[in-house]
């Protein structure tokens, strides 16, 4: 999936083709097309382009985390989490999602760095709304790669 969505990368210095094994050669527009005729909701457009597309600064990370407060609300409130501390929920784990890499482990002390809060605020109250927050990222994130994929298959 990243090999396919690594074309539309600035960075790539092959914009020309991947070869495909059994099927012809997938090219930029290919997966333009793809991107297009995929129907992926805001949020999965948007984890696409923070996690492949190098989109993921820190301000960029920070915006999206607001709009993810809205959506992760009711959770928050069955948790009884307090409201100044929603943002970093969310903040904390778009930074694991997106910008963390292979080798991290989601220890409470760097979940604590991450958000800018203290340790024990994470390993007493945050760290399973971390989880589910990470979980619910990785699933729709998946599902648009599944998305994604389907649209490739399909044009080629």
């Amino acid at each position: 999936m990243e090999k396919y969505l690594r074309l539309l990368n600035p960075k790539t210095t092959n914009f020309d083709s991947i070869g495909g094994g059994s099927h012809g050669a997938i090219t930029a527009q290919d997966v333009c097309v793809a991107l297009s005729y995929a129907k992926l909701t805001p949020l999965q457009d948007n984890l696409i382009r923070l996690k492949c597309f190098g989109a993921n600064t820190a301000s960029n990370l920070e915006l999206f985390s607001k709009y993810l407060v809205n959506r992760y609300c009711d959770l928050f409130a069955c948790r009884n989490i307090s409201a100044e501390h929603f943002e970093a929920v969310t903040l904390i784990a778009l930074a694991e999602f997106c910008l963390t890499p292979a080798d991290y482990k989601p220890t409470v002390r760097n979940r604590a760095v991450l958000g800018g809060v203290h340790y024990l605020m994470v390993h007493r109250y945050l760290n399973d709304s971390i989880n589910d927050v990470l979980n619910d990222l990785q699933e729709e994130f998946s599902t648009a790669s599944d998305k994604l994929i389907f649209q490739l298959r399909k044009t080629n």
